[in-house]
């Protein structure tokens, strides 16, 4: 009997160097595809450093807070299917002449609460500058009504940011692509 599980188990000699060969290929293959991957950003937050500028000297009058729906899923087809998205959350600086404070950015889920809250420390824009927040279409912790909701401040009299969310999509042969506009709502005092 151990002899018959040898024969089964056991692979012809003329096999064994073909086998090493394309086990080679293979990692070369998936060790090649590896590195031209670009890496995950450690970071969700991109924002170019010569788009920031130092805090400025007075104080920033007009404070706003902006709502940004980013459905990282949708449902269709009567409730039968559900698609992900990935979303890009845009913070641009409207104004020509003034610095744009981004104080606080958080990301909520349908119910409401808090999954993430993106900024440590705000990050001043230098007129017409921007950022981004991504996120992942396999991150789905936003659910079916996720949103931002972004702090600002900016000089009295200076054009208000213009914030907005983009969300892809893509499934086989098939992309979806939605904006999403903000909208300003009171802030908290």
């Amino acid at each position: 009997m151990s002899s018959r599980k040898e024969k089964v188990c056991a692979m012809p000699l003329s096999l064994a160097p073909r086998v090493l060969a394309l086990a080679l290929v293979v990692s070369a293959f998936v060790t090649e595809c590896a590195a031209r991957s670009p890496p995950p950003s450690a970071q969700p937050v991109i924002v170019s450093p010569d788009a920031t500028t130092a805090a400025p000297a007075e104080k920033l009058a007009l404070r706003g807070r902006t709502l940004i729906p980013l459905h990282s899923t949708l449902i269709g087809q009567g409730g039968v299917t559900r698609l992900n998205f990935s979303g890009a959350l845009s913070i641009h600086n409207a104004s020509a002449t003034n610095i744009l404070a981004i104080e606080k950015i958080e990301y909520r889920n349908g119910s409401g609460q808090l999954i993430e809250s993106y900024l440590n420390d705000p990050i001043y824009l230098k007129p017409y500058a921007s950022l981004q927040v991504t996120i992942a279409q396999d991150d789905v912790r936003g659910g079916t009504g996720a949103s931002f909701t972004v702090d600002w401040s900016t000089a009295q009299g200076s054009d208000e940011p213009l914030i907005e969310a983009v969300m892809t999509s893509y499934t086989g042969p098939h992309s979806y692509a939605i904006l999403s506009p903000g909208r300003r709502v009171s802030r908290p005092q």
